[in-house]
Formats: structure tokens, sequence, C-alpha cells
């Protein structure tokens, strides 16, 4: 086996299954793409793959292993994970990586953007372009979409799959009513987008919609963003894609394999719209300066019942630290340095927990040193104990000594949280990490609403500012994120028939109330379907640049960015100006004084 080819996470499952069999496996089955547990079938994973662009691999079939996409320098595969060995020798390929599960990021917003002026004296409503979304599905009845749902690749249903992936039903026409939206998310986020409501009109209600119904697996999602960005290409039509979904797997600098298989994809007339995240009030992020010859302690908290705990830990490529886990009983595992050569992954059994310590030293993406940190329950059936755990860092060789952690679960929750060397910057993982992204974060443009049954309900939020879960950038290698921020508490839009949401905040029998930067999103992927009408070969950075121009930060001069705002909130009318290229028009967004979408 090339270790050194092999990510940690995935070098951690394969450690697993080779000392406690398929039953090791069952806390990873979800969240690292495992599958055929619980049968009679060998496990497999599925995986990111770096490799030569041409590189095509016909005797591989034989073995079991799938690589989903014919070309290109990043590509998903399948494979038995017996044959993850075998796999990490051939020469075309460079890099074999755990995909992870990425988590739905929830929403609220109202119209502070003046969309009906763009829409109405440009006349756009996104006729002729795709909007496309990756999400937990669509409702194909709900009248808000009526007669504009054109595919829905449902990666959740038993199917011959399409040539994105071998897995799931493609469907089209009458038969798009097989794929439902229990969760609601989906509905939601599209009725923003591209909802044709009478009342609560989304950005651009005439737009074609493509939707992938995922499982929220990256390798999944990246199979997704092929999909649509084809069928668009067959079409002859320019699209938008909605990605309002993240997790803090990664290196939050965009060099994870989700975020630069997006910059891949993206291009003129191909753009992808990013949430920021929602993780601002949660102490997800540690940040510390290591001294040479003394040990860092990093308290953090587990609640009990979580999945397994992630510590993703990123630091400089001269600095040489060590690092081990302490117990909430006292119990700690020895310190551990980069792993050159062989299996940079450990394992070590406490009372209090399994640790699997994984140290593979200098990351080839972006040069810089890197430890993956899991806690699990004893057994596969148990969870860690819940406490203080620390971290302890010992400084062997610090010319740099700044190190950042992020801590989630394997479910991508922000469960776990530090208590000591709390950061609250560089809180944007990935996809929103991608640089061609448009990442988006949420104002908050409305507190109070009345449900169906006349009764009034109110959020503590602060009206007419950003929302205090707005998730802040910039990234870890200083790269300015997010890029613009949109309404995102509380916004109205489509109610799944099949999803069954908190009565409050259940407006009408086609209608919920909902908030997050995952509804300020498909606000940007709106207006962004509605610019690729007016110019189909938009490329991300020219729609980032009229972005920036046509957005503010109140009481802040013109193109100032901020780590928390991006260029600041869309007003459409700046758009207007740019686009028709007067230089005259100073229009500018007053609190309270606009309309638009609601």
């Amino acid at each position: 086996m090339r270790h050194e080819k092999i990510s940690t996470g995935l070098l951690g499952v394969w450690l697993e299954w080779r000392e406690g069999g398929a039953a090791a496996l069952t806390s990873h089955s979800r969240s690292l793409g495992i599958t055929n547990l619980g049968t009679q079938k060998e496990p497999r994973v599925i995986v990111f793959v770096r490799c030569d662009d041409a590189a095509t691999f016909p005797e591989l079939a034989e073995k079991g292993i799938t690589v989903n996409e014919a070309s290109g320098p990043l590509r998903t595969a399948y494979l038995p994970l017996r044959e993850l060995d075998e796999f990490s020798e051939h020469p075309d390929v460079l890099r074999i990586a755990a995909t992870h599960v990425a988590k739905p990021k929830l929403n609220i917003a109202c119209p502070f953007v003046h969309v009906p002026e763009f829409r109405a004296e440009n006349g756009v409503d996104g006729t002729g372009v795709i909007v496309g979304i990756v999400d937990t599905g669509i409702d194909p009845n709900h009248p808000n979409f009526a007669g504009r749902i054109m595919r829905i690749w449902d990666q959740t249903l038993t199917g011959p799959g399409v040539p994105e992936g071998a897995f799931g039903l493609e469907l089209t026409g009458p038969t798009i009513v097989a794929s439902r939206d229990a969760d609601g998310h989906g509905t939601h986020v599209a009725g923003i987008a591209a909802g044709a409501d009478s009342q609560f009109t989304g950005v651009a209600p005439k737009a074609g919609i493509v939707f992938v119904k995922t499982d929220f697996n990256t390798g999944h999602i990246a199979n997704g963003i092929r999909y649509i960005f084809r069928i668009a290409r067959e079409l002859g039509r320019p699209a938008v894609i909605n990605l309002s979904l993240g997790s803090h797997f990664d290196a939050h600098d965009g060099t994870d394999d989700l975020s630069e298989m997006i910059d891949q994809l993206s291009g003129p007339g191909r753009i992808v719209c990013c949430a920021a995240g929602n993780e601002a009030e949660d102490n997800i992020h540690a940040r510390t300066r290591i001294a040479e010859g003394e040990i860092a302690r990093l308290r953090f908290a587990v609640p009990g019942q979580v999945p397994p705990v992630v510590l993703n830990g990123w630091y400089g490529p001269t600095d040489i630290l060590g690092v081990a886990i302490e117990a909430p009983d006292g119990q700690r595992t020895p310190f551990q340095g980069a792993v050159g050569k062989g299996s940079h992954a450990r394992s070590f059994s406490l009372a209090a927990g399994r640790v699997m310590m994984m140290t593979p030293g200098v990351d080839h993406t972006n040069g810089d040193n890197h430890f993956e940190i899991q806690i699990a329950g004893s057994d596969s059936s148990s969870a860690p104990m819940a406490g203080l755990w620390k971290l302890l860092v010992h400084g062997t060789q610090t010319p740099s000594g700044m190190l950042d952690v992020w801590a989630t679960d394997l479910e991508a929750d922000s469960t776990i949280h530090f208590l000591d060397a709390v950061a609250d910057d560089m809180k944007i993982g990935s996809p929103g990490a991608a640089a061609s992204a448009l990442t988006v974060g949420s104002f908050t443009t409305r507190t109070a609403w009345q449900d169906q049954m006349g009764r009034q309900h109110a959020l503590h939020l602060n009206p007419d500012t950003i929302s205090p879960f707005s998730s802040p950038g910039p990234l870890r290698n200083g790269g300015p994120k997010p890029d613009i921020t949109a309404p995102g508490a509380v916004i109205a839009s489509a109610l799944s028939a099949d999803s069954h949401p908190d009565p409050e905040f259940i407006l009408s029998s086609t209608m919920r109330m909902d908030l997050g930067t995952s509804m300020a999103t498909p606000f940007i992927t709106g207006i962004v379907a509605l610019l690729l009408q007016c110019q189909p070969e938009l490329t991300p950075e020219m729609a980032k640049k009229l972005l920036k121009f046509g957005s503010r930060i109140p009481d802040t001069p013109p193109e100032t960015f901020s780590p928390i705002w991006g260029f600041g909130l869309v007003d459409a009318t700046l758009l207007l100006a740019d686009n028709k290229k007067s230089g005259s028009r100073k229009t500018r967004w007053t609190p309270g004084s606009s309309i638009g979408v609601r």
C-alpha cells in the first residue's frame, strides 16, 4: 500500500476495518461514504481520486473499482475497501481521499434586494437559464414549480444512475413524482431561487430547474454538479448551481477536493453559489501559537451520545508538532508527530473511547502540515465519554507555531466546542471556500411573522444587520470570504407537502418560513440566473465583479470588504446601474425602504 497517497480519514477507515472487520465501520457508514454494511456484501467506499488528466482505468473494472469520470485531474470512484491497497499502487493515481457527509444549512429572509426593479427594467425572469440545486429534494407537485422541473437525479433511489455515477434514478416528465422531499429544505431553497408563487415570488420565476436529490456525501455532491452542468450544456443553456450545504473536514482554504472540483467545472455560463454556513456562534475553531518546547492544552466539550468526534488540525510546513489526547478520566494517548513513511494512522483504546490519530505530515495540495483525530466509543455500539477532553500539542520545532483546529463530528454537526483559544473567524469550510464559488452570508430583514392559524411569532434577532449565525471568513490562507450577503432571516418560501416543519413556521398549505445562510444563498443563485439571461457567457469572476459593485456594507464606503459581510448586502438597483453602464445612478440601499421578493 502507498500510504502517502491515502488521506487521513480514509486510512483510518482502512485501519478500523483491518483491526475490527465490517462491524468496526458502523459509525462511519454514512459520514465517510461506506456502503454494504449490515449485509452479506463486502464493504465499499466512495472516494475522491486525483490522477493524471488523461488517465484511463479499464483494467480496474474486473476488481470492482468504478472511476465515475472518463477524464480530468480530480474524479470520484467507488471501490471495495479490500482493493484500496492495490488502487493506491496504480501509477496514474496520485491521491485517494475520503468523502464526507455535508449538512444542509438552514434559512430565513425577506426582500431588501430590489429584484422586481431589476427584472422589470431589464426584461428578465430567468427564461432560458438552468437553476441547478443539490439538496434534500424538491416537491414535484408544488405549484411554484409547475412545468419547470426538467430533470431530477434522485441519488437515494435504486436505479442505473447517469453517466456521472452508476447509482440513483434519473426522472423526467411525469416520472418526476417518484422523487419527494420529506425534509423540506430543498423545496424551500428552490422556491427562493426560482419559485413562481403569486405572493412570495422567487428571484428567477421562469428558470428551468434541474434538481439533484442527494445523500450529502461530498463525492455524490460533486457528481451532481457535473450532472447539472452536462444537462445544461446538452440543452444549450447557461446554468447556476445552488449548494446550501457544507462541512468542516477541510483545510478551510479552498484546496479540498469538493472545492477544487467546483473550480475545475466552473467557467463561462457555469457558476456555483455556496452557503457560508451557520456556525458564527459555535465555538468550533481554536487558534493558538505553540511555543517551542512547551505543551499547549486545548479543552473541548463532548456532549453525550454523539457520533465519533473529529479534530481537524492544520499548521505550518516547517513546524514539528506532536499531538496527544487526554480523556475526561485523565487517561491519555502518547504524543504522535508527523509520520513520513508507512501508515500515518495509529489507534489507541482508552476507557473513555477509542482514539484514532492520523498525522501524515505535509499535505500535497496546500503544502501545510495536517492531522486528524477521531474519538469514537469503545465499541461500535457506544459513543465517546461525555465531558471535557483535551488536545495536547507539543512544540518540538515552531518557527511559525500557529495552529488552527476545527471540531465537528462525523455527521458534520457543530455539537463539539472548544473552551480554550476560541477563535471567532475562519468558519467557512467546504464547499464555500472554493475560489470560484460565490459564497453567501445572511442578513436579517424580518424577525416576526404570522402562521396559518393567525398566531404571531418572533425571533430574538436584530433586524437590518448581519445575522448572528452567519459564518465569517476569511479563509485560513487569508482568502476573502464570504463574497456577498443576502437576506437569510426570516424568509417565506415553498413548503414541501411531504415535510413536517414546526407548526409556527407554516404560513399556508404551500408556504413556510425558515432561516439561515441556506436561504440567503438562493437569493444570489436567482440573481445570477437573471444575470446569465442577460449575458449567457458570464464567468464566475465577472459575476463576482458585478456583485461587488452592486453591494454595500451599511455606513461603509463602496467596495469595502469585511470577513463578516463580504462586499455587503446585494442591491439589484446597483447591478442595474452597472449593467447599463450609465455610471450616473447613485441608488443606495436604506434599511426599511426597499421592496422586493418576499
